[in-house]
């Protein structure tokens, strides 16, 4: 699951890389979807499948400010408060409605979609206790702040699924208890403490 695809790069190359791999990518804002719809064409990704939706905690229509300028920072709260913005409405649905639909078995999450991170795990907590993907996400505070939590919160709701969080630290991953002031990394894994045991071990700096 490539959530917050923007232009495809994550699922192309997972897509390249994976072979029998299968990808579905979320983009919910016209014009980047169609460049990503583009991109799967012009690399003949054919296990690749664009969903033109967000995904949230409830199966809605959002406001979305959208810069003309580029495809970055697209969100349903205006993250650089600037005045030159464009308000666009966009449809997002539940993971877990999506995958039971569907009936995917989920392996793997790929989430960045500025800020609303949370609610995008809140809306699949079903599939994160039966599947225990990994998840790799992207957590900052600022963006978080927007949205009036912290991202201390999304490992608060991991680990109440029985996942760890970590991030890369060279070729290994490093230990995140909680998110301060002074961290500076953005980008985190979660594996779950039973089903990952193994690359746990082999992974995780001692």
């Amino acid at each position: 699951m490539d959530i917050g695809a923007n232009m495809g790069w994550y699922s192309l190359l997972i897509a390249r890389h994976i072979e029998g791999s299968k990808i579905h990518a979320f983009e919910p804002i016209p014009k980047t979807y169609s460049f990503l719809s583009k991109n799967i064409e012009l690399n003949q990704a054919t296990n690749v499948t664009a969903h033109f939706f967000g995904l949230s905690n409830e199966c809605k229509d959002l406001s979305f400010y959208f810069y003309p300028e580029g495809s970055g920072n697209a969100s349903s709260v205006n993250l650089s408060e600037r005045e030159d913005v464009d308000l666009i409405t966009c449809h997002v649905e539940r993971l877990d409605d999506f995958v039971n639909t569907n009936q995917i078995n989920v392996d793997f999450i790929k989430c960045d979609v500025e800020g609303a991170e949370l609610f995008v795990f809140q809306g699949g907590m079903d599939t994160l206790q039966r599947n225990k993907p990994i998840v790799f996400t992207e957590m900052l505070r600022k963006w978080a702040a927007k949205f009036n939590y912290h991202p201390n919160d999304i490992i608060a709701l991991f680990s109440s699924k029985g996942y760890r969080c970590f991030y890369c630290d060279g070729i290994l991953l490093k230990t995140v208890d909680t998110i301060t002031e002074i961290t500076i990394e953005t980008n985190f894994f979660f594996l779950h403490s039973e089903k990952h045991n193994d690359l746990i071990k082999q992974l995780v700096k001692r």
